[in-house]
């Protein structure tokens, strides 16, 4: 389906949307209901359902909602306890000694219409209790529903065809910006579905829906604005500014800024960017970052929170497909034994890398960034003599064939006692036991074979990608027969 497409605007066949669900917009599946249909179908939510209910002592209210929690009304931002009417109390009786409970409307769900037939008086406590207790009677609590009262998963389903049975109620956030996945089926709905969960998420402030695939080699992909929150009297328009995709999150206690539709960012890596900071940095120093906080906090003096021992060895990582910095920033600001080199390809990725470095107060010495390709990078580090002890590569789709880069490297007798750890992202299939694939890939790259007790090989599963793929990491050492491997020429401009 095109773009052009993709962003249509058709009239329905519905002009009037007295009903719901609603129907395809028109025979054409490219068609789209516009954003404004959104406020013309909040109306359809607005809707008066009775009750049941029972009327119980005031003295007894907590005993018996905790007893009856599974029989209890239960519905966003109304309560189930309320005062009981004048015209509902018995002779005699003074209104501060009862209260109301709501209940479902039936045993079998707590959204079913009125007409349902498993009467919530048969529940068996329930039962018991009216049963053996007198002062407690059956009653009824009007409830007036509108759309504010609804969860987004419940608003869809009413809104979106019974033939969708999967509906798009949850998203990856950056920042304020909320980034969802639509199928194909439900593209004619995309604005409502946008704008409903702009509605319900307060820290949202606009919502973008991937409209491809990440085909380029700066790993971005084309997006679309489905709804935006709006200044009172302003336009709404389908399409966005440069100013409402940048964006500013924290991880690992830094900032970061980055513009979501040009540079690559996903929030879904959180955990992997702590784990390999961590594992980078040592547990000695994560230790040690918390009392040299408390330290600091005690003395009542910021600097304090990177003090660090001056006998901790120098730890040097090249960080090679570097994004705007979430492993190498971390890394350079809270720990000072560390130094980054940090490179990336995108020049408005390499931009945000600086603007983030000197955002987390790096510096110029603990972190130094490049514009480059991978595998230029990897030799200009090595004519320069930067001999490092840890290699991040996370390019998901092909970073083991960056592999290529060090065969011939020789900086091993520069490093006396130790090769440094080299960790590769990549893809891998769920059926291939002991993730094999992703390490013959890094084989092939090196031109040599990878030992998995000597060369200490291990392979970390980071998150699932789809049903039949993950995504791993796999870490190990340098192998040392790649130096006998020849050099590969470089033709890769930069």
């Amino acid at each position: 389906m095109s773009a052009a497409a993709l962003t249509r605007n058709s009239s329905t066949r519905n002009e009037d949307l007295t009903t719901l669900p609603l129907e395809l917009p028109i025979d054409d599946r490219g068609s789209v209901y516009p954003l404004s249909t959104h406020a013309r179908l909040k109306p359809l939510f607005d809707e008066t359902i009775v009750h049941p209910a029972i009327i119980v002592p005031a003295r007894r209210t907590a005993e018996i909602r905790r007893n009856l929690s599974h029989v209890l009304m239960q519905r966003p931002k109304m309560k189930d306890v309320h005062e009981v009417l004048p015209n509902e109390l018995l002779h005699g009786e003074d209104a501060k000694s009862v209260r109301k409970l709501a209940l479902k409307l039936s045993l079998s769900t707590s959204t079913a219409r009125c007409g349902a037939t498993d009467s919530i008086y048969t529940d068996p406590a329930l039962r018991k209790l009216l049963d053996e207790v007198e002062t407690i009677r059956r009653s009824t609590h009007t409830v007036r529903i509108c759309y504010d009262t609804f969860t987004v998963d419940e608003i869809l389903r009413r809104v979106l065809p019974k033939s969708i049975t999967e509906v798009p109620s949850s998203f990856e956030t950056a920042g304020h910006l909320a980034h969802i996945n639509l199928r194909e089926d439900l593209l004619p709905y995309k604005h409502i579905i946008g704008q409903t969960m702009l509605d319900k998420n307060r820290g949202v402030g606009i919502v973008v829906n991937k409209i491809g695939t990440i085909e380029n080699e700066f790993r971005t992909f084309p997006m679309e604005i489905l709804a935006r929150r709006q200044k009172e009297g302003a336009e709404c328009s389908n399409y966005g500014t440069a100013t409402e995709l940048e964006v500013e999150l924290r991880e690992e206690g830094c900032r970061f800024r980055l513009d979501f539709a040009k540079v690559y960012w996903n929030s879904r890596l959180q955990f992997e960017h702590r784990r390999l900071v961590n594992l980078i940095a040592g547990k000695e120093r994560v230790a040690n970052e918390r009392a040299a906080k408390k330290k600091g906090k005690k003395r009542g003096r910021e600097e304090d929170e990177n003090i660090w021992c001056e006998d901790y060895p120098k730890v040097i990582v090249a960080d090679i497909m570097a994004g705007v910095g979430p492993f190498s920033v971390p890394l350079a600001a809270r720990f000072r034994n560390i130094t980054c080199h940090a490179n990336d390809l995108n020049p408005i990725s390499f931009r945000y890398l600086e603007h983030n470095s000197k955002l987390n107060r790096c510096g110029e010495k603990t972190l130094i960034t490049y514009n480059m390709d991978g595998r230029s990078f990897v030799h200009h580090l090595e004519q320069q003599g930067v001999w490092f002890d840890h290699a991040i590569m996370n390019l998901p789709a092909n970073a083991p064939e960056f592999l290529d880069a060090f065969r011939g490297w020789n900086g091993f007798r520069h490093k006396p006692g130790g090769r440094p750890l080299i960790h590769v992202h990549c893809f891998n299939d769920k059926d291939d036991e002991g993730n094999c694939q992703a390490v013959a890939r890094c084989e092939r790259a090196l031109k040599c074979k990878l030992d998995r007790v000597t060369d200490e090989v291990s392979i970390h599963i980071v998150r699932d990608v789809s049903p039949k793929k993950n995504m791993v990491c796999v870490s190990f050492r340098m192998p040392l027969a790649v130096k006998e491997v020849a050099k590969i020429t470089l033709t890769t401009k930069h």
